[in-house]
């Protein structure tokens, strides 16, 4: 019995230690997920800045455009997922946030993790 005290100290900061390594976990997870969906928005931008070169429409590059179709994709991601994208010396920076829901960590009062993702492509004239 005289050890009681020590043995639930150890399990308590055990615990905290597993809700740590589980929810560092799956706040990695949750950055892939917001660099993937960042990715996605830059090429999808990058594709809708021109015209249609196959069809033989002049090709004019649009950074409106290509804002519009990153932010479009950003939005379609769903889950909460938030993002912008701009413009920057002929690139598209698209920037996405997202948030990890904590598995164990709210037992400390962590209910969740930020996440965020960013991607650049650059806008070719051609």
């Amino acid at each position: 019995m005289k050890y009681a005290p020590f043995m639930l100290i150890c399990a308590i900061a055990a615990l905290i230690f597993t809700g740590l390594v589980v929810d560092e976990g799956g706040q990695i997870g949750a950055r892939q997920v917001a660099l993937t969906i960042a990715q996605g928005a830059a090429r999808a931008g990058t594709n809708a800045a021109g015209g249609d070169a196959v069809a033989g429409d002049a090709f004019d590059l649009s950074g409106e455009t290509a804002i519009a179709a990153a932010n479009q994709y950003i939005a379609s991601a769903g889950n909460g997922t938030t993002g912008s994208a701009t413009i920057v010396g002929g690139k598209i920076i698209v920037t996405v946030h997202t948030v990890y829901k904590t598995q164990l960590s709210f037992l400390v009062g962590i209910d969740q993790l930020p996440a965020t993702g960013i991607a650049a492509a650059q806008l070719i004239e051609g």
